[in-house]
């Protein structure tokens, strides 16, 4: 399938990796090797999930101690997200012109020296400053570990791309469960400790440096192709001149749009749960937890599939669920009786949830369709961006569903999903499929064709 056409390049300029199982970098990784690949990326990107949500958990006790106020408090959550678009392009420079292993240990050095600092926060500002850090950390994880992922496993990538991206819900409750045990038992102060606990993965910053290959997909790129000191900005510039600039946007808007449909409704189901419903926290964590603990095999499922069928149908399928959920979710919003029946299985609220949980499987193979779409020097830029401005961008999602609800939170949900789920399937529909027909056929080294 053609992707794009590649402008005119010097002769030298030309370093496309041959499409042949004999010419396959990858072989020269050993099992273990890959193996520790796959669980860096499996455990950065909890780590990922837990960072971003363990100072939500632990914001009530924040606000108390540090006397800030709820629109302080949200404005940090906002700059700790925006700060990782800016990681994002940053860490995925270093990885394109550095190198993946250094770029990642980086990336995790340095949110995790944010989380730990954050803890010693003495006001707002210090706060505020300390999670900018740790943003802009966690913006990088997500994209180079991708990255390597997909240069070092010539197979199953689809597979390989679901476990991980499963992994950051298990980030987000373990935060949860983290921070309430620290909390209740150390009193007022634990927030302190909850944040710090976020300074462990340090620990895997060793494990890359010491047992981890480099890509070698990236070091024979750099071989046949000089270094240069290019910033994200003429990356940028390569990624419209070499034909990407269209796989980028819609790379952007797939991700955009996901992610809006989801912050629009985790964001607010609690709280609509608590006003309408008149239930407590108990009912809600009871719905998420089952929600998540089905759903995570269920994306782990359509990554499997989609290493058989192609990424395009494996992302759409799941996207009608979104579709149907969003919509069932905005219909019994504008019913006339809200009342909880007692149990969550004859709810229909839950399983409309569940259903709308359910399409978040959608986001399985984005690990693997993205930085399949991007020639490797550019790859890690490309992916991370793509991924973090979308990330990012989404922080309006739980804004957007304020200004839609009209009084009714319910209704807003189920209209910002929609939009999210609407953009997410036209990006799905227009972005190239990647799969190669060729399991053995390794990432493309020119964005000329992939498939």
């Amino acid at each position: 399938m053609i992707l794009g056409t590649v402008s005119a390049r010097k002769p030298d300029d030309d370093w496309r990796l041959p499409m042949t199982s004999s010419a396959e970098p990858a072989e020269s990784y050993s099992t273990g090797q890959r193996w520790i690949i796959l669980l860096s990326a499996i455990l950065g990107y909890v780590t990922d999930g837990y960072n971003l949500l363990i100072i939500t958990f632990a914001l009530p006790s924040i606000t108390t101690s540090l006397g800030i106020s709820a629109q302080q408090a949200g404005t940090i959550i906002t700059v700790q997200l925006v700060a990782s678009i800016i990681g994002g392009a940053l860490f995925g420079r270093i990885a394109d012109s550095h190198g993946r292993k250094k770029a990642l240990t980086w990336s995790i050095a340095l949110f995790s020296v944010g989380a730990l600092l954050s803890a010693f926060s003495w006001n707002y500002t210090t706060l505020l400053l300390t999670r900018l850090v740790a943003g802009i950390g966690l913006g990088g994880e997500w994209g180079v570990g991708m990255a390597l992922f997909n240069e070092a496993w010539k197979r199953h990538r689809g597979l390989g791309a679901s476990v991980i991206q499963s992994s950051l819900p298990v980030g987000s409750l373990l935060a949860g469960v983290v921070a309430a045990q620290i909390i209740a038992t150390s009193g007022p102060e634990g927030w302190r400790w909850s944040l710090a606990t976020g300074c462990l993965p340090l620990v895997l910053c060793v494990v890359i440096r010491i047992w981890m290959p480099e890509s070698k997909v990236w070091l024979r790129s750099r071989n046949e192709r000089p270094a240069r000191d290019e910033t994200a900005l003429q990356v940028f510039r390569e990624v419209r001149r070499s034909g990407a600039s269209r796989r980028w946007l819609l790379a952007f808007g797939l991700v955009l749009g996901y992610m809006i449909s989801y912050y629009s409704v985790t964001s607010w189901m609690p709280t609509f749960i608590v006003e309408t419903y008149d239930q407590g926290p108990s009912v809600w964590q009871e719905v998420n937890t089952f929600a998540v603990w089905v759903v995570v095999p269920l994306k782990i499922a359509f990554g499997l599939w989609g290493d058989k069928v192609g990424r395009k149908t494996a992302t759409l399928v799941p996207a009608v669920f979104t579709l149907m959920g969003s919509i069932g979710i905005l219909v019994v919003s504008l019913g006339g009786e809200h009342t909880y029946p007692g149990s969550i299985w004859v709810w229909s609220l839950f399983w409309l949830f569940f259903l709308w949980s359910m399409g978040n499987a959608q986001a399985s193979l984005m690990g693997a369709w993205l930085p399949e779409s991007f020639e490797t020097r550019i790859r890690a830029t490309a992916t991370s961006t793509a991924y973090m401005f979308g990330r990012g961008v989404s922080a309006l999602a739980p804004s957007l569903v304020a200004v839609l609800a009209f009084g009714n939170l319910g209704v807003g949900m189920g209209v910002a999903s929609l939009v999210g789920v609407v953009l997410f399937v036209v990006c799905a529909i227009l972005l190239p499929e990647t799969k190669p027909r060729n399991p053995t056929r390794q990432l493309p080294e020119s964005n000329a064709t992939v498939g």
